[in-house]
């Protein structure tokens, strides 16, 4: 019995050091990194939010490593092309991947990933991965647990035409209202971003939506939405290890999703949701880095998050609160997630032909064309609204030019 247990805690013990080269960690010498560049290997092209927040940590990160060296941005596209550059690279701590997920298991699932995610070294992350199910006021309920017998349907607009489509917050609002027996429908559009989904629920078109960073933005998007009652959350479905933070107007009113789950239906969500939801941006290291190495990466990481300067600026440029989870925290959470998700990896596909027959069936939601030509009808609001070609559309900003 002590040997089983010794064994036992040597197990849980090596969790948290997967991925580091073997033997004690060791002081880094202070002039390791001076004179040296550090790459921030990025999988998107640039321009978008992944590649800001690199470039930001490229201009301002350097300052809180020993001997201050030079961060560059590289990026590698398509996504997972850097990831696969950075596992393949020498473990010295100067190449990193700067990652908009934690991608959990995605080598089982893409055939183009030449890597082990579990076998990456965490530095750490900077921002949680929320995902919060939103509902029109109008709604005669407050959370998606209360919905059961209501005939007031939730109507989502999502860009999925097969069962093939349904992953992460998608297939987790499906999975979570199927055990709930929640009013869903779900209709499949071309196209669903952020401006055509809160234009759709303006017109009445759709009745719910699925905001991730969406909970922080919104308050500036549409002032005055929550505070108001206008949308309410429904359901949270972020990861139950980093609770909901409050945004701008309002708190989050629900427990986890978790708190209503039977313990099959946990196993299942900790399989094939809670991977994908582990962080949001990070950094990781190849497999092998020294640990002294990564010890100081890590430390460095968070001694700029809590930086008031470092962080005001981020957060600005993220749009929303810095969560910081330190790199040995997330291997752990990794390792584990990663054994769960092969675990319940084979009842993906039924878990997806389910949802998918049981809720995509019968809903229309009139297509949001990229032009719209007609006479005028209507002006409301003092012209933030017009109704023409049949069609109720807000002027949004100074770029939409009514002719």
């Amino acid at each position: 019995m002590i040997r089983k247990l010794h064994s036992v805690v040597a197990a849980l013990a090596l969790v948290g050091t997967v991925g580091l080269a073997a033997g004690p960690a060791q002081a880094v010498d202070a002039n390791y990194f001076k004179g040296k560049t550090i790459r921030l290997i990025v999988d998107f092209k640039p321009g978008g939010g992944t590649d800001t927040q690199a470039r930001y940590f490229a201009a301002k990160w350097g300052k809180f490593l020993p001997g201050n060296p030079r961060i560059t941005v590289s990026n590698l596209f398509p996504n997972p092309s850097g990831r696969n550059y950075v596992w393949s690279s020498k473990p010295d701590g100067l190449t990193l991947s700067f990652v908009a997920s934690a991608s959990t298991g995605r080598e089982m699932m893409d055939k183009n990933a030449k890597f082990e995610i579990a076998k990456f070294v965490q530095i750490g992350s900077h921002a949680k991965r929320d995902v919060v199910l939103l509902g029109r006021g109008t709604l005669p309920y407050n959370s998606l647990l209360e919905a059961k017998g209501s005939k007031a349907m939730i109507v989502l607009a999502e860009p999925a035409g097969a069962a093939s489509d349904l992953d992460g917050k998608l297939l987790a609002v499906g999975m979570l209202s199927m055990w709930l027996d929640a009013p869903l429908k779900i209709a499949s559009v071309a196209r669903s971003g952020t401006a055509d989904s809160l234009l759709m629920l303006e017109r009445g078109d759709t009745t719910g939506y699925i905001a991730g960073s969406q909970w922080y933005a919104l308050p500036k998007l549409r002032p005055g939405w929550f505070k108001s009652g206008y949308v309410k959350p429904l359901a949270d479905l972020g990861h139950p290890d980093t609770p909901a933070v409050p945004n701008s107007e309002i708190k989050m009113p629900l427990p986890n999703a978790v708190t209503w789950m039977t313990p099959e239906q946990k196993s299942l969500w900790e399989g094939l949701v809670l991977p994908g939801i582990i962080y949001g941006k990070g950094i990781t290291a190849p497999p092998g880095l020294p640990a002294d190495i990564a010890k100081v990466l890590r430390d460095s990481y968070a001694k700029a998050t809590k930086d008031p300067s470092f962080a005001a600026g981020l957060e600005r440029i993220q749009g929303q609160p810095i969560i910081f989870l330190h790199g040995a925290k997330l291997q752990t959470m990794i390792t584990k997630a990663t054994v769960s998700f092969k675990k319940t990896l084979p009842k993906l596909g039924k878990l997806r032909k389910d949802v998918y027959s049981r809720y995509f069936k019968g809903v229309k939601v009139p297509t949001i064309p990229e032009n719209i030509s007609g006479k005028v009808a209507r002006v409301e609001r003092g012209g933030r609204y017009i109704s023409v070609g049949g069609h109720r559309v807000r002027v949004t900003n100074a770029r939409s030019k009514i002719t």
